[in-house]
């Protein structure tokens, strides 16, 4: 049966149920109150025909009034009060009044006449009598404070039922229209709900979850869910090895496992961000995508984050990465050497030998003191080898790269790996990059230098400089004074100097200049 259809029925099946016991209760209520109410009238009809006082003298026989004539002087009251009966009795429950004439002078039946003849206590009950089961009341007759006789007046149960269900028909049109807008709230109801699950039947559903289930648990990738405020709601197996999760964290937010030290803004804007770069603790870096839910209304509904562990990417992209460096350098080099070829060329033709021989001088003399520099100062290859591209890339780009002959790097922070520390060079120099001219003006000056267990850094360039508007917000993720998907080099920079104890600043004039420091054995630096 297809989800509407039963949704539909259980609908109707349930208020039908529901009304049917209301009027069931209702019928037992109305049936209790009716019949209470006309014990009250039935108590009130006998009290008055028991203080008749013809009834007083015919039972002492000192009426004037024939059997018959006194029969039908109570039938006259029959008729206007609409009962069923009204009989008078002496003491042993001889009848002197009936509408039936034929049982006048017989004894009364149904036996709960006794009572009022015993004890002369008016009360009400119901027993099965010559005219069938009735709802009968009984007075004592009394004279002179003696009691000569009882009056018993009643009405058939049949009549009784009749009147509750007279009654209740009024109600009927009601309940009709109430089961009637049930059913179309029903199908309403049902068709919202199957909109509501995108025409989904529950085998469906059940095979979507599981489906779910199987390729999250075999994607490689951490996957996050979270609802518009930020909480997980959930997550996949990768997710839970690389954040350490577990089912007590789902409910909490987000930024206390990825986002830590993020303000909450560009992501609660439903921005889309991508191959974001997030340090999450010393020795573990993710890259992450941020992928809003947007609905039909264009309102945000959550997101999913997806994110790899990039301490592991980095291991299995060694090997590229190495041969990129390598590739790059080897093009530069090749730009810049066919470059000077052509002037040294040009010189020649000139017959300039002279200062062909200076020019071929200088250059090597430069070359020499970049590698001389990056060899015997720079202990980390890494390092140096980042620096020696980035020399060569400025050369290509027509940007003086100036590396301080007095650098010295020994060892490597113990809070910092060497990849760690090319991310932070790597990010400050090409920064200073875009923010110089390619010219032959643009200027950038590097220096590592190891003092008193610390080690300091220092990038500047004579650029046009930070503009003040950015300056708050430097660090910002997303936060970038460029055009593009950028504004992560900073964020970056800064949770790795945070997490090393470090610390990092930065002057405008004339350019920018940045100084970081960090402590050599982890130790806290006294600013």
């Amino acid at each position: 049966m297809r989800l509407q259809r039963k949704i539909s029925i259980y609908i109707l099946v349930i208020l039908s149920v529901s009304i049917g016991s209301i009027m069931i209760l209702s019928v037992y209520q109305m049936r209790s109150l009716v019949k209470n109410q006309v014990s009250r009238n039935l108590l009130n009809i006998s009290n008055s025909v028991a203080n008749f006082s013809e009834v007083q003298d015919f039972l002492q026989g000192k009426s004037t009034l024939t059997e018959n004539a006194f029969n039908e002087q109570i039938e006259t009251i029959r008729a206007k009060t609409g009962v069923a009966f009204i009989v008078v009795m002496n003491m042993k429950g001889i009848r002197y009044s009936h509408p039936v004439e034929t049982r006048i002078g017989e004894k009364f039946q149904g036996g709960d006449e006794k009572r009022v003849l015993t004890s002369g206590q008016e009360y009400v009950s119901e027993a099965h009598g010559t005219l069938g089961t009735s709802l009968r009341a009984f007075a004592p007759i009394y004279k002179n404070d003696h009691q000569i006789g009882a009056v018993s007046v009643g009405i058939l149960l049949t009549e009784l039922d009749t009147d509750v269900y007279k009654a209740l028909l009024r109600f009927l049109p009601f309940i009709v229209f109430g089961l009637f807008l049930g059913g179309i709230g029903a199908t309403v109801l049902s068709f919202s709900i199957k909109n509501t699950i995108f025409g989904m039947e529950p085998e469906e559903i059940a095979l979507a979850l599981k489906e779910r289930e199987v390729v999250l648990g075999n994607v490689k990738e951490g996957i996050v869910a979270v609802d518009d405020k930020g909480k997980i709601t959930l997550y996949n197996k990768q997710a839970a090895i690389i954040l350490d999760l577990n089912e007590s964290d789902k409910g909490k937010n987000v930024f206390e496992f990825i986002f830590r030290d993020v303000q909450q803004g560009p992501l609660s804007l439903g921005q889309l961000l991508e191959d974001v770069e997030i340090r999450i603790k010393p020795g573990l870096t993710i890259v992450c995508k941020y992928s809003p839910l947007i609905d039909e209304k264009n309102r945000v509904m959550g997101a999913v984050i997806n994110f790899r562990d990039l301490t592991t990417v980095k291991k299995m992209a060694e090997e590229l990465t190495g041969i990129k460096k390598m590739a790059w350098s080897l093009r530069a080099q090749n730009h810049e050497f066919m470059n000077k070829l052509h002037t040294i060329s040009a010189l020649i033709q000139m017959e300039e030998y002279d200062e062909a021989v200076d020019y071929i001088s200088s250059t090597a003399k430069a070359r020499n003191n970049v590698s001389g520099i990056l060899t015997r100062k720079i202990k980390n290859v890494s390092v140096s080898a980042l620096l020696f591209a980035k020399y060569n890339k400025a050369e290509e780009s027509r940007i003086k790269l100036k590396i301080d002959p007095n650098c010295s790097l020994s060892e490597l922070p113990q809070a910092l790996t060497a990849d760690d520390l090319c991310s932070v060079l790597g990010n400050l120099i090409e920064n200073a990059f875009d923010a110089v001219e390619s010219d032959g003006s643009g200027e950038v000056y590097v220096k590592l230098d190891e003092e008193d267990d610390i080690l300091n850094i220092t990038v500047a360039d004579n650029g046009s400089g930070i503009p003040e508007s950015v300056q708050p917000y430097i660090y910002n993720l997303g936060m970038s004074s460029k055009s593009g998907q950028r504004g992560y080099g900073m964020y970056i920079v800064k949770k790795i100097i945070d997490d090393a104890r470090g610390t990092i600043r930065f002057k405008v004039d004339r350019g920018t200049s940045w100084h970081i420091s960090v402590p050599l054995k982890g130790r806290d630096i006294n600013v």
